[in-house]
């Protein structure tokens, strides 16, 4: 890892798709979120995938913290500038301290909204201060990591007559009151104006799927001002490997019927219903849990089994074995809460579709996933809570024909490569912020 290094700085290459090159007509972005490179959390990979989709044709910054979960190999600018494939990334200092402690990941993400600040009343101030001058307004796109973001990125963006999108990967506080971490009281509420205030200044709003577009909606906020982009998995990178994979092989469950969660283990997940649903009669022998990646909750999930065996824990898989890791599998899990429908929005099931590895939603009946994956005959569909339901899912897996399991996993595959894969997903962002600049 490297410390206060000096800044890098080299202009991105030239769009391989045209004849002419680049030059300082260059429009000029800037993304704010806590989460990006090397960061192994969803929602930090994709931005990432997208801002170096854009950097070919676009002048591209990325003012980011602290990775939570980062690859021992990967090397980073801890503090400062750095340039990595054509972006300039801004890495600001800030607390990083338990995600698993309430009120020490509450004073985490404070932090970082408030280096936030910091960085626009200082460098952003210049970088948006020096586009105003040229007359080419720049944009900036403010994600939802933390959800505090648009308070403070709003009036830096308004001093500039700059143009903002929010790009939100989840819609706060209705998170936290839809799980119980507090009541919709009159601070909430406020907190909910004031955010509701940031959004309708925005020129652009960008959603996961039509459950959370439909959530904003009620808030108040204009629908068309209001566009969907779903996320997204590199459908090159992420293949089935399902034949002499080297995951299973590694760790010794080629005998076994693989049930698999991979991703963050939050709040939202609601996993300890699934540990608890593999202690049931119906559950056979032969099937494991495998729970791949960290979060919030996972200590207290490991406390809860500690004596079941046939329940298993891993770390976040290398990017570079990600085809393997998903792959193993012979049966995925996506899981929301009950209450969370249009607050956020499952990336972890790209991949799972790229995969070619059937889906078992524990999700509210008739939200988003639910409808995708019983329309589209992808799996298995579960309400949140149901144990029983849960079980008999996986006993009806593991009992269906290899040939039947591959079939329904292709099927999830080829609709990957048909919405969801990398290129088609980042061309619609880019369309999104071609139209905003054109305006």
């Amino acid at each position: 890892m490297l410390a206060n290094a000096k800044t890098q700085l080299h202009r991105p290459k030239a769009d391989p798709r045209s004849n002419c090159p680049l030059s300082d007509t260059l429009k000029s972005i800037t993304f704010i979120n806590r989460c990006y490179w090397p960061d192994s959390e969803a929602t930090g990979q994709l931005l990432t995938e997208l801002c170096e989709h854009l950097s070919p044709r676009w002048d591209v910054s990325a003012v980011v913290g602290q990775p939570n979960w980062a690859a021992d190999s990967e090397s980073f600018v801890t503090s400062g500038v750095q340039n990595r494939n054509g972006v300039n990334i801004h890495r600001l200092e800030h607390k990083q301290l338990p995600k698993h402690q309430r009120f020490a990941r509450i004073r985490s993400l404070i932090s970082f909204t408030l280096a936030v600040r910091k960085w626009g009343n200082s460098a952003g101030r210049a970088i948006l201060k020096r586009s105003e001058v040229s007359g080419d307004r720049h944009t900036v796109v403010c994600e939802t990591d933390p959800f505090l973001l648009p308070l403070v990125v709003a009036p830096m963006v308004r001093r500039h007559q700059a143009r903002i999108v929010y790009y939100l990967q989840d819609i706060y506080p209705d998170v936290a009151v839809a799980l119980g971490v507090t009541k919709n009281s009159w601070p909430i509420q406020f907190l909910r104006h004031r955010l509701k205030q940031a959004y309708l200044a925005a020129d652009c709003i960008v959603v996961l799927d039509e459950d959370m577009r439909d959530r904003l909606v009620g808030w108040g906020l204009p629908k068309d001002r209001l566009r969907i982009v779903a996320n997204w998995m590199d459908c090159n990178t992420v293949k089935p490997v399902k034949e002499n994979n080297a995951f299973r092989k590694t760790n010794g469950v080629d005998d076994r019927f693989v049930v698999m969660h991979s991703g963050n283990m939050g709040m939202t997940q609601r996993l300890e219903v699934l540990i608890d649903a593999m202690k049931r009669p119906e559950i056979q022998s032969s099937a494991l849990l495998m729970l791949v990646g960290n979060g919030a909750k996972r200590i207290s999930l490991e406390k809860q089994a500690t004596e079941q065996s046939n329940v298993r824990f891993l770390d976040y898989q290398p990017r570079d074995q990600l085809a393997a890791s998903l792959s193993a599998a012979d049966l995925h899990v996506v899981s929301m809460d009950q209450s969370i429908t249009g607050c956020l929005a499952p990336s972890k099931l790209y991949g799972i579709f790229a995969s070619g590895t059937p889906v078992l939603a524990i999700v509210p009946k008739d939200n988003a996933v639910w409808r995708l994956v019983s329309q589209e005959n992808l799996g298995w569909t579960v309400a949140p809570g149901d144990q029983a339901g849960i079980a008999k899912a996986i006993n009806e897996a593991q009992t269906l024909s290899r040939h039947a399991l591959t079939e329904m996993g292709l099927r999830g595959r080829a609709l990957a490569m048909r919405l969801y894969d990398k290129q088609i997903c980042c061309d619609a962002f880019e369309s999104v912020l071609n139209e905003v600049s054109a305006r």
